[in-house]
C-alpha cells in the first residue's frame, strides 16, 4: 500500500560495532512492526489536538472500523480470485472428462466395427 511507513530498530550492542574485543559477539537486530491502527501514538495526537478521552476512543474505533473494512475488501478480492480459479478448474476437468468419453465411445465403435468384419471374414455371422 501507499502511504508513509516508520520503521523502528534496536541493537544488543552498547557502543557502535565494538568488535575489538570479543569477536565471537553477535549483533542482534530487532524489528518491532506496526500495522494499521496500532502505528498512531494517541496521547500524541490527544496532546496536539487537544482532544478528550472520549474523542481519542472515537479515533481508536474510526482506526479500526477502517482496518476492518480494508480486511474485507482484501478477503472479497482473494474470494474472487478463488472463485475464477476453480472455476477454470472445473471447466478443465468436464472438457478433460467429455474428451475421454468421446475418445472410449469411438473406440468401442471402432473395435466393434473391426470384429463384425472380423466374423464376416471368418464366415462366423
Amino acid at each position: 500500500m501507499p502511504g508513509e511507513f516508520t520503521i523502528c530498530m534496536g541493537s544488543n550492542a552498547t557502543s557502535s560495532f565494538n568488535m575489538l574485543k570479543d569477536t565471537r559477539q553477535r549483533l542482534r537486530v530487532n524489528f518491532k512492526i506496526k500495522v494499521g491502527e496500532h502505528t498512531l501514538n494517541y496521547m500524541e495526537i490527544a496532546k496536539n489536538d487537544q482532544l478528550t478521552e472520549a474523542e481519542i476512543h472515537v479515533r481508536k474505533m474510526i482506526e479500526q472500523v477502517g482496518s476492518i473494512a480494508r480486511e474485507q475488501n482484501f478477503q472479497r478480492f482473494r474470494e474472487q480470485r478463488f472463485r475464477k480459479q476453480s472455476e477454470e478448474v472445473n471447466s478443465r476437468v468436464m472438457k478433460w472428462a467429455v474428451a475421454q468419453v468421446v475418445v472410449l465411445i469411438l473406440l468401442g465403435l471402432y473395435q466393434v466395427k473391426n470384429l463384425r468384419s472380423f466374423f464376416e471374414a471368418k464366415k462366423l455371422v
